[in-house]
């Protein structure tokens, strides 16, 4: 996480609209930690990845590039992406809903928030995936580094398509999927645009996130991802 004071930084950028800004700032802070990747070995590398991000497909027994990009798209709801898009992401992670949105459709903005310079650093600079990595530096991509439920309490904007992937497991960072947080979320939304939530593999998750979504006048329907217990909500505001 960057120090108190460039998240004080970041957040005033971020009322501001000023996404370049952010974007500047963040890579500049994540760059520090370039050295600390690059001299880290394979599985030294590998158990970072592991640690941060939980994540979907990104296990030792499921690193597979094509099966992660699948499940990218399920999860990014690239289908609702249109080109010029404003779209806003929910961790960043190694940048696969980044890679799966921008191979689909280009968005006039893709501003993406992780509070995580160590897993920031790894997709910017030592991606197992370079296809990811190229994602992450294309010319729409604006990096936050900054908690998400925090940044999202100090931003003044509405996107059309909002991708929450954030906590790969929801019961390890329940802030991220409270009503507070949906809440926040769907006031950055305009009428008509589309959210894609990860409701993890937890069943009791899941039908709480449900009946959160719904509470929110959403649109909402769940969409499993092959072969896997793992559900994705995608919504519509009315």
């Amino acid at each position: 996480m960057a120090s108190s004071r460039r998240i004080k930084e970041l957040l005033g950028l971020l009322r501001q609209k000023l996404y370049d800004e952010v974007d500047r700032v963040s890579r500049t802070v994540v760059s520090v930690f370039n050295e600390k990747v690059l001299s880290l070995g394979q599985e030294d590398l590998w158990r970072l990845i592991d640690g941060i991000t939980g994540g979907l497909g990104y296990t030792a027994e499921d690193r597979d590039v094509t099966r992660l990009i699948i499940y990218g798209s399920y999860i990014a709801w690239v289908e609702a992406v249109k080109p010029g898009s404003r779209v806003l992401e929910i961790g960043t992670g190694l940048g696969r809903t980044c890679y799966s949105v921008l191979s689909t459709a280009l968005p006039s903005l893709y501003l993406t928030i992780d509070s995580s310079p160590e897993i920031l650093a790894i997709a910017l600079y030592r991606n197992p995936y370079p296809l990811f990595q190229e994602a992450l530096w294309n010319p729409v991509v604006k990096l936050c580094l900054c908690d998400a439920a925090i940044a999202v309490r100090h931003m003044n904007d509405f996107f059309d398509h909002i991708i929450h992937d954030g906590g790969p497991n929801p019961n390890k960072n329940p802030a991220l999927f409270s009503r507070t947080f949906l809440s926040d979320l769907v006031s950055l939304l305009k009428a008509g645009g589309t959210l894609s939530v990860f409701g993890g593999k937890n069943r009791k998750w899941q039908d709480r996130l449900y009946r959160e979504l719904k509470a929110l006048d959403l649109s909402v329907s769940s969409e499993p991802l092959p072969y896997s217990p793992v559900i994705v909500f995608h919504c519509i505001k009315r």
